[in-house]
């Protein structure tokens, strides 16, 4: 979409009217009410310091928690989109990166959390990522993958993109393979990086998401005006959204 001024307009339109027309995920959100601050204590969401040769951000996703009881999935995605929308009224302390590579590390994610996932919120999520987030997507890595992998992929997969399902890169526990393609270096010292402590990462990050709190719960930032949005924004979410429904009433699962 680099360059394409009329695909930069239809995405902003896009995400203004996801945003809108899901507003429990995206406007209806505090960083320190009690559900967030219970995901930030099962589950770690880190930009990572620096960029790749390629000028890529490493963007790492983790368990702390294993207790699938603790987790809530639909928090786990609104703390993972104040998150990213976080990041865009903070300097970009590397300089301008090309684009975005997720890094997924599944260790400790078990059927149980799988089975706690909200397809509804999945959704959205996938949707909104896929199709309305204002970032290059240059790879993804799932790290530790287990040997149920396919079965979480029958939940996860119908709902990704065929040219994006085809970026992922699975790697087994243990694996050297990931440092293919992303320095080492660049990861927390528990995973043998040298980008400094997953604690200190954390603290830096939940320390700028109460930061900026009120940013972030400011619904006049993320609502539409209705006497200048397109008119064909909104009924094209509806349209793909009642799309995905359709093709989600057919999903079965083992």
């Amino acid at each position: 979409m680099f360059g394409d001024v009329a695909g930069a307009q239809r995405l902003l339109e896009l995400n203004y009217a996801l945003r809108n027309k899901y507003a429990h995920i995206f406007l209806q959100r505090d960083p320190t009410d009690q559900e967030s601050q219970q995901l930030l204590q099962v589950a770690d969401l880190l930009p990572l310091p620096g960029l790749t040769p390629d000028k890529n951000k490493l963007l790492l996703y983790r368990l702390i928690d294993f207790d699938a009881d603790k987790f809530n999935f639909t928090a786990s995605i609104k703390v993972f989109f104040m998150m990213a929308d976080l990041r865009f009224v903070l300097p970009d302390e590397a300089g301008m990166c090309d684009g975005e590579v997720p890094i997924f590390d599944m260790a400790g994610y078990s059927l149980r959390h799988v089975a706690r996932t909200v397809l509804s919120s999945l959704r959205v999520y996938m949707k909104f990522v896929q199709e309305a987030h204002p970032v290059r997507l240059k790879a993804i890595h799932v790290l530790n993958c287990p040997s149920y992998l396919d079965k979480v992929l029958t939940v996860v997969k119908p709902f990704i993109k065929s040219e994006v399902f085809k970026l992922i890169h699975f790697h087994l526990p243990n694996a050297d393979t990931p440092y293919k393609h992303f320095p080492r270096d660049m990861l927390p010292e528990e995973y043998g990086g040298k980008a400094g402590t997953l604690a200190d990462l954390k603290a830096k990050w939940t320390g700028l998401l109460i930061e900026k709190r009120n940013y972030l719960m400011n619904p006049d930032a993320w609502k539409i005006d209705k006497s200048k949005k397109s008119k064909a924004a909104v009924p094209e979410a509806n349209r793909q959204s009642d799309s995905i429904c359709h093709n989600l009433k057919t999903l079965e699962i083992d």
